[in-house]
């Protein structure tokens, strides 16, 4: 019998590949815990877990620090541990924690020991984490001005973009960071906010206003109470930008990445205007998700009525490349632009009060 395939051949390819994107909503306590074959890395979805099957007591501050994270409503449905050897210098655990399992994105001591906060900070800088964490010491929270020995002021000094502290001097057991952590990691980057959230299992830190702003002068965060309800106050990585801002930029900064990948694989783009177009696309596509997500801000109009896009983009035409960067094969200038949605922490508001008849609004 003669073979259809004579008349009618049909070849289908699969591109269906997916691409393994990195995660912006998964915590890592460092901790001290029993390993399970030799892990460094363990994934728990209670504290309980730490007792029946890492042999942590509930005394531990890493079980306590678990029992925060697992008590925010919400809260994300794991919770990584990470094995410490009890070294001064957390660097050598933290890259032997990563080697082994690097599926998380920020990471919290229950420690809260001042003195390996800076070693973690160099550390998480270098790593594109984000490092969450507690300081205790008083001097955290005097006048910023000559201040030069707090480890706060020396966080601020080195511009650690990747670093978010909370002041609390209370006894140890009150993690505002995880807690903080847990609450912004139940949404995606971009909708997010470190400020004015409310925190399960967290005690507030009584401030006066002075102290509130001497740690807000170092760029530290708090979590005070507001009459009868405590929030978080602040939202800020040590260096100055906002927590929310740097999650989101490292999530648009994967996320262009594994779009533009994608169109590559088991695919030839040519160097043409219409290759060039499917680059442009794949990153315009980023961007409207980011849109979506909230980070970036939605279309809007000025004053005059103009239209003022999300974001711009640019990339070269196919013309004006020359043959020596075409022979390359890497495309180069391509840009975009896009503006922050930023989020409201506090409102003024100025009124008045008068007898005369008002006009219709």
């Amino acid at each position: 019998m003669a073979n259809i395939d004579r008349i009618v051949n049909v070849e289908i390819s699969l591109q269906t590949a997916a691409i393994a994107q990195n995660t912006f909503s998964d915590l890592l306590l460092y901790g001290v815990f029993t390993p399970i074959s030799g892990a460094k890395v363990g994934i728990i979805t209670a504290a309980q877990d730490l007792i029946d099957s890492y042999g942590v007591t509930i005394s531990s501050s890493l079980y306590k620090a678990a029992s925060v994270f697992f008590a925010q409503i919400p809260h994300p449905p794991r919770l990584f541990i990470g094995l410490s050897t009890g070294v001064a210098d957390p660097t050598a655990d933290l890259v032997a924690i990563k080697a082994e399992n690097n599926d998380w994105y920020a990471w919290c001591s229950p420690e809260h020991l001042d003195t390996k906060v800076l070693a973690g900070a160099v550390w998480t800088e270098a790593n594109e984490k984000l490092y969450v964490t507690v300081l205790t010491n008083v001097n955290n929270s005097t006048p910023p001005a000559g201040d030069t020995t707090s480890v706060g002021h020396q966080l601020m000094a080195g511009n650690y973009f990747r670093t978010a502290w909370w002041y609390d001097t209370q006894t140890a057991g009150n993690f505002p960071d995880v807690g903080a952590a847990s609450k912004s990691f139940t949404k995606y980057p971009g909708q997010e906010t470190w400020a004015n959230q409310r925190l399960q299992g967290v005690a507030y830190m009584p401030l006066t206003e002075t102290l509130a702003q001497n740690v807000f002068g170092k760029n530290g965060n708090t979590f005070e109470q507001f009459r009868n309800i405590a929030v978080t106050q602040n939202g800020k990585v040590a260096g100055g930008e906002w927590i929310d801002v740097i999650r989101f930029r490292d999530w648009l900064c994967d996320e262009i990445k594994v779009n533009v990948f994608q169109a590559f694989i088991d695919s030839r783009i040519p160097y043409t205007d219409p290759g060039i177009g499917i680059i442009r696309s794949k990153l315009v596509q980023s961007l409207d998700l980011g849109v979506n997500r909230g980070g970036i801000a939605p279309p809007e109009v000025d004053t005059e009525g103009n239209y003022v896009p999300s974001f711009t983009t640019s990339v070269p035409l196919s013309t004006t490349i020359t043959p020596n960067v075409k022979a390359s094969r890497v495309l180069h200038d391509v840009y975009f632009t896009a503006r922050l949605a930023g989020a409201i922490h506090a409102v003024e508001i100025k009124g008045a009060l008068t007898y005369e008849n008002l006009p219709d609004a």
